[in-house]
This record gives structure tokens, C-alpha cells and sequence, in this order.
């Protein structure tokens, strides 16, 4: 098995990347590196931040010297982390063939302002997000932050979003079009998902189409939001149990020196 990406899914966030990654799973390229497999782990965390600053403060050239630590072990690349550094993976992986999911400009909009820009940017949900993070600040409280900023750098500041969503719509679109002028045409496959199907993903991959199976469909904006609450709420049990668990000695404790 060759160790190192084979496949570039540099489609932007809520284009369908999570489907694709299953379809490609499918084919034979085995799971991908993507922003689930990050939020986890704190020391993978700082490592793309440290990539982030890298490349975006100190303007630096980055190679697979800086990327093969994170990502040499798995043969595709999809969503955030990795496409804020599209022309480094284009670059360093010369043979890997790249994938540009898309979506209507408006429907992805719509599923950003129900998905991702309320879970990371203020008002609602972030009051909850943010008391979560004070509770867990090894886990949530370090992938939040981490999360908006990969955001931020492609679309801007989130609560500037808020207030003028087209602002975000054509930051998306300005994206895709750096993609396209990036990746040779013969390297580059634009596909819409639950549109195009098999076919043109196969043939541009050089695979057979698995005709019994259909187009897996993954990570629609409901289950991205019932996932965030269930995390969330997880900490908030997680805290009350050890404040209950913490009020009892302390209890104990006073009835204890109070018999004396």
C-alpha cells in the first residue's frame, strides 16, 4: 500500500466531503484524514497549528517535510484541516489525484448558517459551546478555536458572516475558483454530489462502479448538530457527576469535623 495521499478532496466544508469520503472508502483507498480524526487529539491540534501560523503569519514554504508527520499515513485528503493548504498538497504530492466537490452557492450557504457558523460563532449556540470549553479546555476548548479559525481563513471573521452572509457565499465561490486555477485540468474532477453519481468519480480514479451499491449520503446539517449537542451535553453530565461526586466528601467531610 503506498503511503501517502492518493486522493486531494479540497471541496469546502458542507459540499458533501464526508459522502465522499465514504465513496472513496468504497474504493479501496481506505479511510481519510480529515477534521473528525483531529478534534480528539490536542498534540495533532497544535501541529496544524503550528502549520497555520507557519504559512499564514510568518509566510513560510511548507513541503511534505512539514506535511508527511500528519498525513503520509493515509491515502486521502479531504475537508479542514488540509484544504487550507491546497497548493502545498497540490505541490507535494504531485501524482494525487484532486476532487472539488460542489454545491449551489445558496443551498451551501444555507446549511453553514444552519450547521457551522452558529456552533462557532456567537449568538445562540456559543453560549453553551463556550461554557463547555471552559469545562473541557483539553479537549473542546482546544478544537473549537481551532475549528472557527481553520474557518475563518478561507471565509473571514465569522461574526462578520453573521451580519452579511454574502459575504461568505462569495468568498466560497473566489475558493473554488483558486482551486480550478491550481490544479491542472487533467489532475481535477468537479463533482456535485447525489448528482453525479458513480460514474465520473470511477472513471476519473480508474475504478470499476460498484453498481450494487448507492452513493453513500453522510453528514447532513441535522446529525452535525444533534453530534455537537451530544458532545456537549456529555461534558455538562460528565462535570455534574464529579460536582456531585466532589459535594459529597465535602459533606462527609463537614459532618466529619462537626462530630469532633
Amino acid at each position: 500500500m503506498t503511503s501517502m495521499p492518493q486522493v486531494l478532496v479540497l471541496g469546502f466544508c458542507r459540499t458533501g466531503t464526508a459522502s465522499m469520503r465514504l465513496a472513496l472508502n468504497t474504493l479501496g483507498f481506505g479511510s481519510a484524514h480529515h477534521i473528525g480524526r483531529v478534534m480528539n487529539n490536542s498534540r495533532e491540534i497544535n501541529a496544524w497549528i503550528n502549520l497555520m501560523d507557519a504559512k499564514f503569519v510568518h509566510h513560510q514554504e511548507l513541503g511534505r517535510a512539514e506535511l508527511d508527520p500528519l498525513l503520509a499515513e493515509f491515502r486521502v485528503v479531504a475537508d479542514v484541516p488540509g484544504l487550507l493548504f491546497a497548493k502545498e498538497l497540490v505541490e507535494a504530492y504531485p501524482d494525487a489525484r484532486v476532487i472539488l466537490t460542489l454545491r449551489d452557492p445558496d443551498t451551501w450557504l444555507r446549511s453553514m448558517q444552519a450547521t457551522l457558523i452558529p456552533m462557532l460563532a456567537p449568538p445562540p449556540f456559543a453560549l453553551f459551546t463556550r461554557i463547555a470549553c471552559l469545562l473541557d479546555p483539553s479537549g473542546l476548548g482546544r478544537f473549537i478555536p481551532f475549528a472557527r479559525r481553520t474557518l475563518e481563513l478561507v471565509l473571514g471573521p465569522l461574526d462578520e458572516i453573521r451580519n452579511n452572509p454574502e459575504t461568505a457565499k462569495g468568498r466560497y465561490l473566489a475558493y473554488n475558483d483558486d482551486i480550478r486555477a491550481l490544479v491542472p485540468p487533467d489532475r481535477l474532477l468537479e463533482y456535485h454530489i447525489g448528482r453525479d453519481g458513480w460514474a465520473p468519480l470511477c472513471a476519473f480514479l480508474g475504478r470499476e462502479v460498484p453498481e450494487a451499491l448507492d452513493f453513500p449520503h453522510r453528514n447532513d446539517a441535522r446529525s452535525i448538530m444533534d453530534g455537537s449537542r451530544k458532545q456537549i451535553w456529555g461534558i455538562y453530565r460528565r462535570f455534574a457527576r464529579r460536582a456531585a461526586a466532589f459535594a459529597v466528601v465535602a459533606i462527609s467531610l463537614w459532618i466529619g469535623f462537626g462530630q469532633r
